[in-house]
């Protein structure tokens, strides 16, 4: 029996396992060190072997370049793709850490940290709280869907070799730069003014009460006040992600489109 084996199919399928293998390799959830680097190549290979029978299709024999040149244009612009979707994807996560280190140190935790098993350093421990929450509530929204179907999709809709729009991209990664900070206070917004309220109730008790030693009775209080708000603050963070993870899924095609042209 003799098996046929298209040489296109293969050069596409090795050109989609580097793009993949270094989106893999960037982002959130699949870049720390709890997942081992076989599995991203194990994941990355799989996806390319399944999309590169129908991006081989749509491609025509002229478009390849398999010339140095053209390999090390198209490693870069994998490269760029896999930058530009690893940033829009890490938004919400980078987003929510940012509102968890700002609560944290208006509540008085801005010393306190905890390892971080994803990147092996330290982070705030409410960064910490809300980055762990994001990832649970992540999976339970099926956003790993959303994440397998960004990389499929950025092999499909920006093929091998085909020309970019690094400008467009570019501009909507800085529009989601500025949606960064957005979000992050947004977030911790609600905890932060219940402090604020509390400071400026303190700062009246201490131009009532001279005598009072406000950095010891103001402590434990503003601790007890803050992890009262951050509790009930948490009820409504479910509602608040589930908007992040669909303004994601909104903003990956547009995204891909941008890049297309």
């Amino acid at each position: 029996m003799q098996v046929s084996l298209d040489l296109t199919w293969v050069v596409v399928g090795l050109i989609l396992t580097l793009r993949l293998s270094i989106l893999a390799a960037l982002l959130p959830l699949l870049s720390g060190l709890s997942v081992p680097p076989v599995w991203r190549l194990a994941l990355a290979v799989c996806l390319a072997a399944a999309t590169a029978p129908a991006v081989a299709a749509e491609l025509a024999p002229a478009a390849f370049d398999l010339t140095w040149h053209g390999l090390l244009a198209e490693g870069m612009r994998s490269l760029v793709v896999s930058a530009l979707l690893t940033f829009v994807i890490g938004i919400p996560f980078a987003a929510v850490r940012f509102a968890g280190t700002m609560i944290g140190v208006q509540i008085g935790f801005g010393m306190v940290n905890t390892l971080d098993p994803q990147s092996g350093g330290q982070l705030s421990v409410l960064a910490n709280l809300y980055y762990l929450l994001a990832v649970l509530l992540f999976f339970a929204l099926d956003g790993h869907h959303a994440l397998i179907g960004a990389m499929v999709n950025s092999c499909r809709l920006v093929p091998p070799f085909a020309p970019l729009e690094v400008a467009a991209g570019s501009w909507l990664a800085a529009e989601g730069f500025a949606a960064f900070f957005a979000i992050g206070l947004r977030v911790a917004a609600p905890v932060i003014l219940v402090l604020l309220l509390v400071s400026v109730a303190m700062g009246f008790i201490v131009k009532t009460v001279p005598q009072i030693n406000i950095l010891v009775v103001g402590f434990p209080i503003k601790i007890a006040v803050g992890l009262a708000a951050l509790g009930v603050s948490l009820t409504f963070f479910n509602q608040v992600f589930q908007s992040l993870v669909g303004g994601m899924e909104q903003e990956i095609v547009s995204l891909l489109g941008a890049l297309q042209g």
